[in-house]
Order: C-alpha cells, then structure tokens, then sequence
C-alpha cells in the first residue's frame, strides 16, 4: 500500500497510479456513466470507480462538465473515502488556466495541506469537462501523461451524458410538435429510434415516404438507409440510390413534391431525410417544415449518441498507446478465427513480434523514447496488415499477429518483411543521434502446429524463443528442431 502525506512534501510514493492502466480505468469509469440515468448519478458512478481505482493515492474525486452555452463548469458529482454526494459548484471557463482549457494538460495546485489535479476531459480541440483529484501528495511529473490519458478515456463518457441531456431536451420539444411522442418515450437503440423517425414523418406528418440515409464518417457516402411508406411499414433499402449534391439547409426536391432535410452535429453532416408525397402528389405543406427541421435535430443526437457509444467500445479494446487491441479482445478474435479456419479448411497464422534489447533502449535513452519505438514498431506492423488480419500489443515489447489463411512459406515472407521494415525505421533523437531498432519474429500456424488456440499460442511463443536464441533480429517458423526454420 502507498503512505498517504499529510505533510505535502510528496515524498510518499503513488503506488496505485503507477501500477494501474489508468487508460483502462477511465474507459470503465466512462462505461459506467453510459446507463440510461442521465442524472449527476452517472457522473458518482464514474468518480467511485475511479476512487475504488486509485484508493490509497487520491483522497478525492470530483468531476465537472461544461456547459457549451453559457461556458460554465458544473460539478456534477464528489466521492470521498466517507461517501458520495451530488455537486453543487460552479466554475466559470474562464477562470481555468489555459494549461487545462486550451493546451489540455494537467494543472496541478496546494488546497490547504492537500494537493489538487485538474484534469481536462478532452473533444477534439476543446474540452467536455473536467476532471478534479485531490491528494495529499503532489503528482511526480512522469505520472501526468498518464494521468491525462485517464481524462482522455473518460471524456467520452462525460461527452455521451451531455450529448443524452440533450436528447432529452430535444425529446421534450419533439413531443410539443408531433402527436407521436409516446412512441419515443423510453426506446433504446438507433435502429429503433431511427424507424420511429421516418414513421413519424409518415404518420403523424402526413408523407407518402420518408427516407433516412445514413453517412459515413466522411460525411459523404451512405452506409445504410430506413425507409417508411404509408401502407408498407418500414424496411432497409436493399440498394441504396447515389444521392444529389446535399445542402446544409432544409431544400425542395427539383423533380418531386418532397424535401432534403439535413441531419448535421455542428458542421458535422451525419445523415439526410427525404420526406416526399410519391402517391398523391401533394406539395408539401409550408407548416411542416420546422417539426421536420426538430426531428431531424433528434435524429442528429440519436446517430452522434450511438457513434459516441461505438466509439467508447473500441476505445475500450485498443492499447492507449499503441492503438493495436488488447490481449482481452485478440484472444476472442484468435478463439473466432480457428473456429473459422476449421471450417474453410484452410491454415491460420499467428506472428510474434518482440523487441531486441528494448530494457537497453529503456535504459540509455528513457521511456518517453521506449515509448516512441513502440509506437514506431506498432506501425509498421500496421503498415502490413491485410484486411482480415488482426494486430495485438500483448504487453510490454511484444506483439502478436493472428492472420488467417497464410501459408508456412507467406508467413516467412511477412516475418522477414516486418524485420526489415522496422531495422530500417530508427528513432531520430533531437541531437540526431538514430536508435536502431531490431524485433525478433516467431510464426506458428493452425493447424499444421497445433490443434488449439492454446497450443498455437505456445507454439509461437517457443519458435520467437528460437529466433531469440539464434541471435536475435531473425524470425522462426516453429518445429520441433530449433534451427531448421530459422531466418532472417
């Protein structure tokens, strides 16, 4: 356990916040606010899971989350060791140093005998809210990137909350403009709320068909369509139609009584609604345009809500520095992909990739340089994905690549490619000194080596074990006889 400082000196050390994967804890802290209560209940959920996190380290948990419209911070919820309370102070954006406001970095500041982190909740470019720990040691300087990177997974949950209040909001206005708002009250999931969009817009407005596309992140190419027609209920296009030139305004259809509706977050265009009388032929009628303009702001929260929750779940799967998955996640891909490799008859790779020397490089030349060859390594490997292959930070120095239908001949070939490829991307230092780097690779295949996904865990394992012991910046295809598959 870490020995608490009452004095403020900081000399106690922090043995929580060293030893957890703080960028994990956020994304549960961020998952436990995603529950259907919107309340500052969602916010005490995040903070205990946080306290419980960092338990012996942080006497304190408050979390704030700003208001866009008149820029002022609210304190959604405290958590102490004796308890949890809804908040109840405001802090006006301004007065926020700009570390925290405009750079996103921790400010870290003396309350009395304690010390107090700010951490930013960051979106993009500007900030979601913040968060507050209290403690009654100062956080070391090597400890607030990783402070921050708790904040960063975080923000997500605090930006889903705020993005859910105003759904809510835009439900109540919904409801004051159509005679459909039961239908509404209480659905979850896009795909349902989604088709009481078009419904209403046939039911209750009076449209022959209405038609809503769905945009890709690019804001350009559709990626799904719901349709409703008055007699026929609703249905998924089957082929979707190239849509004309969309504005950014409410705007008639040149050969058809009907309307493009945009469906836009900000300067973001999430999707578009067509609303048309196909059948009668009927001119749209002028008092209908704004009920249609405030469902579709409903439908813009309801696509933003669901890609900020699709979002949070992969950020959740992903190494926060690498952005390769996590062992959690590829072990259910390796488990899914063998079942599949059973059934197409075919064999299925796993490639090991480990760092030569990295405690040496860790050593001479700090971690904030191990970390950049991490981050180096993970994209060449990147680099040489195919679709369908799937890329894994197993922990530390060590990758693993689950890779379906690859030959034992394929498999060398990639091995070799990626020690090359990565010898030839060294580190540059600021003074210009390079790093070299070197990785050592060990390939095992289902189900040539092995039956199950265990045994081919060990089997690649074992031939990275005979690539390390061949000397290093050579790859092995496993075999009971080290040295007969060796490469490099």
């Amino acid at each position: 356990m870490s020995q608490r400082d009452p004095s403020g000196t900081g000399m106690a050390t922090m043995v929580q916040v060293e030893s957890q994967d703080l960028s994990a804890m956020g994304n549960r802290a961020a998952i436990a606010m995603c529950g259907t209560d919107t309340s500052y209940r969602a916010f005490l959920a995040a903070c205990k899971t946080i306290l419980e996190g960092l338990h012996d380290d942080v006497e304190q948990v408050r979390i704030y989350l700003l208001d866009p419209v008149d820029r002022m911070l609210r304190e959604e919820a405290v958590v102490d060791h004796f308890g949890g309370q809804e908040g109840s102070d405001l802090i006006p954006l301004y007065q926020l140093s700009e570390e925290v406001t405009t750079k996103l970095v921790g400010s870290q500041h003396h309350m009395g005998d304690q010390w107090e982190i700010l951490v930013p909740l960051p979106v993009e470019t500007q900030i979601a809210g913040v968060l507050a720990l209290v403690s009654f040691q100062k956080f070391p300087p090597h400890l607030e990137e990783r402070i921050l990177r708790l904040g960063r997974s975080l923000a997500l949950g605090a930006l889903y909350v705020r993005k859910s209040r105003e759904a809510e909001r835009s439900m109540q206005l919904l409801k004051a403009v159509t005679d459909t708002s039961a239908k509404l009250q209480g659905l979850e999931g896009r795909n349902i709320l989604l088709e009481n969009f078009v419904t209403t817009a046939v039911e209750a407005f009076g449209f022959d068909r209405a038609t809503i596309f769905v945009l890709d992140d690019d804001g350009v190419k559709v990626k799904s369509a719901l349709c409703a027609r008055a007699g026929f209920g609703v249905f998924q296009l089957p082929e979707i139609p190239e849509l004309p030139p969309l504005a950014d305004q409410p705007a008639p259809h040149p050969h058809l009584p009907g309307l493009w509706i945009p469906i836009r977050m900000g300067s973001r265009r999430l999707g578009v609604m067509f609303v048309d009388n196909i059948y009668s032929l009927d001119a749209p009628s002028r008092d209908v345009l704004q009920p249609l303009v405030d469902l579709a702001s409903q439908a813009a929260l309801a696509l933003e809500n669901a890609r900020l929750i699709e979002r949070l779940r992969e950020t959740a799967l992903r190494d926060d520095l690498t952005g390769l998955y996590r062992s959690g996640y590829f072990l259910e891909r390796v488990r899914e992909e063998l079942a599949n490799s059973r059934r197409r008859k075919d064999s299925t790779g796993l490639v090991m990739v480990d760092l030569d020397h990295f405690k040496l490089i860790n050593d001479t030349y700090g971690h904030p340089v191990g970390d950049e060859v991490l981050i180096r390594v993970a994209d060449r490997i990147r680099q040489n994905l195919r679709v369908g292959d799937t890329a894994c930070r197993k922990g530390g120095d060590e990758f693993i690549v689950l890779v379906p239908n690859l030959t034992a001949d394929q498999g060398g070939k990639m091995a070799q490619r990626l020690i090359e490829e990565i010898r030839a991307s060294p580190v540059e230092l600021p003074d210009g000194r390079l790093v070299e780097i070197g990785v050592s690779v060990g390939v095992a295949l289902f189900p040539t080596h092995a039956g199950n996904w265990q045994d081919l865990w060990s089997r690649a394992d074992e031939a990275l074990y005979q690539a390390k012991q061949a000397g290093r910046g050579c790859w092995s295809l496993w075999s009971t006889q080290s040295r007969l598959s060796l490469g490099g």
